[in-house]
């Protein structure tokens, strides 16, 4: 009866526990709910042959110039995250405390458009 108790209480904690949390987020090897300044950028960019998108964010963190990936969230082990579409990227933002405050488009030299996102963290986050 105990051997049965345990793995019934092993088993629930198993399933009961979640996957992947936003905690789980990094920037350049930061957890980005743990980012401590009051204004981000966010870019929302395309993922090739795909609807998904992912999220660039920059705080004020050091970049290279000819590689500024460090900048997209991605997970602990570096791998970015993808999300399903721009509405999730800025449902992600919300949960960890930033509010949109200003959009500017940017056109490039091939006539694609950019969007940066200027956001503001939330009293109390």
């Amino acid at each position: 009866m105990r051997l049965f108790l345990l793995l019934s209480a092993m088993t629930f904690c198993v399933f009961s526990s979640n996957g992947q949390t936003d905690s789980s987020y990094f920037i350049n090897g930061f957890p980005v709910d743990s980012i401590k300044v009051k204004y981000i950028e966010a870019e929302i960019c395309n993922v090739a042959f795909s609807t998904r998108v992912f999220l660039e964010i920059d705080y004020g963190q050091e970049t290279k110039i000819l590689y500024n990936r460090h900048s997209r969230v991605a997970d602990q082990k570096g791998n970015y995250i993808e999300f399903s579409s721009n509405m999730d990227a800025f449902n992600y933002l919300n949960r960890i405390g930033f509010e949109w405050l200003d959009s500017n488009y940017i056109r490039m030299k091939d006539d694609e458009i950019r969007v940066k996102y200027l956001l503001m963290k939330r009293v109390g986050y």
